[in-house]
């Protein structure tokens, strides 16, 4: 089985982190531990710097990005590395192909600045990327539409 490893510098809850990897290197002969957990395996493998040098690969025969979350080194120059899957990234294009819509939203304050989508003519349509939360504003969010452009959504 081979493996493709990258420096990934992107937020763990980025959908799509293409844009934030850079490639290390590949490493064949690589084979999978028996796990009971398919969302978090563990690799073997020969050490080397490309594995020593990356935070995230890409399993061909799984078809799935992984983050690294550690790694144990075994007799005979063997390294495991404990993983687990991003799936976010994995399932990026199934993520981004669908949408979501708001129909009602409930506020508990009755302050008027505060956005109401249930006033709203037609429900929002958006596609979350990067989801977080402040002390000021409650929730916030980065809504990516189809030309690129985005906007932030504010929700307490």
């Amino acid at each position: 089985m081979e493996l493709n490893f990258y420096k990934q510098s992107a937020t763990p809850n980025r959908i799509n982190k293409s844009g934030y990897l850079s490639e290390v290197g590949t490493v064949n002969g690589v084979v999978i531990k028996e796990t009971e957990n398919s969302l978090t395996p563990d690799f073997i493998m020969m050490t080397s710097d490309v594995v020593l040098n990356s935070n995230y690969f890409f399993c061909s025969a799984t078809s799935r990005y992984y983050f690294i979350t550690s790694h144990d080194f075994l007799s005979g120059g063997r390294i495991v590395l404990h993983s687990r899957v991003d799936v976010l990234m994995t399932f990026r294009n199934e993520i981004l192909s669908s949408s979501t819509w708001v129909d009602v939203a409930d506020s508990t304050s009755d302050n008027s600045d505060n956005y109401d989508m249930l006033h709203n003519d037609f429900p929002f349509k958006a596609d979350y990327d990067i989801l977080g939360k402040s002390s000021d504003t409650g929730l916030w969010g980065f809504a990516y539409n189809q030309s690129g452009l985005n906007m932030v959504l504010l929700m307490k």
